[in-house]
């Protein structure tokens, strides 16, 4: 059975996960998706549309059949324990430009200090 939270599981895993264990690995893959994400020395800097439309486009490429929608998507970010499994990995999301504004704001992914 196909998750109804493909594209939240998929930033999970195959995002924020690898930008956690190997910076260089994702920033080929942004670098190829010509995304405005990008990799700063503070970290993975990102929109939620951009966040969204970046798993998009690679779940597109390896044919997921079920696409959520981004109302969905940015439910299950706040809605679920997102922070919680990121610091068991290692790593937070912060707010770096807040725009009042979810949709317009930047957040950054940083690994915790040690």
């Amino acid at each position: 059975m196909v998750s109804s939270q493909s594209v939240y599981d998929y930033v999970l895993e195959f995002v924020f996960d690898v930008y956690l264990l190997n910076p260089a690995a994702l920033k080929l893959r942004l670098d190829m998706a010509k995304t405005a994400m990008e990799i700063t020395t503070e970290g993975l800097q990102f929109s939620l549309p951009q966040l969204y439309d970046f798993a998009c486009l690679e779940i597109k490429h390896i044919k997921h059949p079920k696409q959520q929608s981004y109302q969905s998507f940015r439910s299950c970010l706040y809605g679920q324990q997102t922070q919680v499994r990121l610091h068991a990995l290692g790593g937070q999301v912060v707010i770096t430009c807040n725009q009042q504004n979810v949709n317009e704001s930047l957040y950054c992914l940083q690994a915790l200090k040690d």
